[in-house]
């Protein structure tokens, strides 16, 4: 399926720091509920199966990219507000993308 750049447009992609990381203890895949400082658009929660190459100690201050227009979603007791992208290996675990220089929070990904 094609997208027009209109359609892609509506994806809003924003920048943020991770501010919190725990495990989810209710998922059933592993997976962490992290907390995302968006600047303006404020702290939103993710939870995100990104346990395979990380620990949540090591999140903290990370910033990663995310999409903030879907609605939210009930995921395992958490109320997930952001998608956090990341890109999938061969055996289906995620490495986070990110910036390489650091972007203020919620400044959008172009």
């Amino acid at each position: 399926m094609s997208l027009t750049w209109e359609q892609f447009a509506q994806v809003d992609i924003r920048i943020g720091t991770i501010t919190a990381a725990a495990p989810n203890v209710k998922a059933r895949r592993p997976a962490y509920v992290l907390s995302i400082d968006l600047g303006e658009l404020g702290t939103r929660t993710s939870s995100a199966q990104i346990t395979d190459h990380y620990v949540p100690d090591d999140l903290v201050g990370r910033q990663v990219a995310c999409v903030v227009n879907f609605a939210p979603k009930r995921i395992a007791g958490v109320k997930s507000q952001v998608l956090v992208l990341g890109g999938v290996l061969a055996d289906d675990s995620v490495v986070l993308l990110r910036p390489d220089s650091p972007v203020p929070d919620g400044r959008p990904v172009a």
